[in-house]
């Protein structure tokens, strides 16, 4: 059965190979590899679903290049596939941030990338669940999700670059510093809290110098729960300068959670970023983990 590839053409790699350029380095890089089934579609964003859908249905493998959207709408459909065990997932690195690509430890170079692929193991890791949708690396309310929103309007207005104009709305966001006032429920027991920013987490985030929402662990069957408890927007600079100096995990004002499922509750809907796509959700939200829940591809190790 051939290896299904579908790939996003309005990613940066994509762009700047051309579709049939890109096509043929990916199918000429797994040939290398002595993978000669292979069929490889670069579609327009407005496509994507419609073959991904059909690329699930038709293959037990499918590998993805698109920034982390497009990925969980890609597990989503292989999960659902009629054999027990789902369908496997195959990344490859053609998006921004490529945070699961890197968790995998899958090389950034294009055929480098299929070359790990063609040669790697098959292994399980865990799922986020929130409500009905899952998602595959973390899922924020406050602070994160008014940067995207305000990304994208700059990004759309005013033709800026994804980093560029995130940079900028991270600024905004940060001297708007907006509280929210939500409840925790977890392990039968209900606090108030008053935060500008949480992150719910896959696993657990190592925090290095230069490496944004790293995971060493993507089989610890556990949600991480970040709460900041900053009260001022000089505070969530702070955490944020310490989040690129990989030094967030001792600041004393962020509190750590482990859960295996926990209930978020506020009494407006609210934008939440789950894996970057922006969901305008009404409360109270579910969250659970879904232990090695979705097969990928992984590279052996060096």
């Amino acid at each position: 059965m051939a290896t299904q590839v579908v790939i996003n053409a309005a990613s940066g790699t994509a762009r700047r190979y051309g579709p049939e350029a890109l096509g043929s380095l990916i199918r000429e890089a797994a040939l290398a590899q002595g993978q000669t089934d292979m069929r490889v579609h670069v579609v327009a964003p407005e496509a994507l679903q419609g073959t991904l859908h059909r690329a699930a249905n038709e293959a037990e493998e499918v590998w993805v290049g698109g920034g982390d959207g497009t990925l969980r709408s890609a597990a989503e459909l292989l999960k659902k596939r009629g054999n027990q065990q789902g369908g496997i997932l195959g990344v490859l690195p053609l998006g921004t941030m490529n945070l699961l690509a890197r968790d995998l430890n899958i090389p950034l170079e294009i055929e480098h990338a299929v070359a790990a692929l063609c040669q790697g193991d098959v292994t399980a890791i865990d799922l986020g669940r929130i409500n009905d949708r899952l998602f595959l690396n973390k899922s924020a309310l406050g602070l994160y999700p008014d940067m995207v929103v305000d990304r994208e309007r700059r990004r759309r207005l005013w033709g800026l670059s994804k980093w560029g104009a995130m940079l900028r709305a991270a600024w905004r966001a940060v001297r708007r510093h907006r509280m929210m006032q939500i409840a925790i429920q977890h392990q039968g027991q209900r606090r108030e809290i008053l935060s500008p920013a949480i992150v719910v987490a896959v696993g657990a985030y190592e925090f290095r110098a230069g490496q944004l929402f790293g995971r060493p662990d993507l089989q610890s069957g556990e949600l991480t729960v970040y709460i900041s408890h900053e009260k001022n927007w000089l505070g969530s600079a702070s955490q944020l300068a310490k989040l690129f100096l990989g030094t967030l995990d001792s600041d004393p004002r962020l509190e750590v959670i482990k859960a295996d499922r926990l209930r978020i509750d506020f009494a407006r809907p609210k934008p939440v970023a789950n894996d970057g796509e922006i969901d305008m959700l009404p409360g109270p939200i579910d969250y659970a983990v879904e232990p090695r829940a979705l097969r990928v591809r992984l590279p052996k190790p060096a």
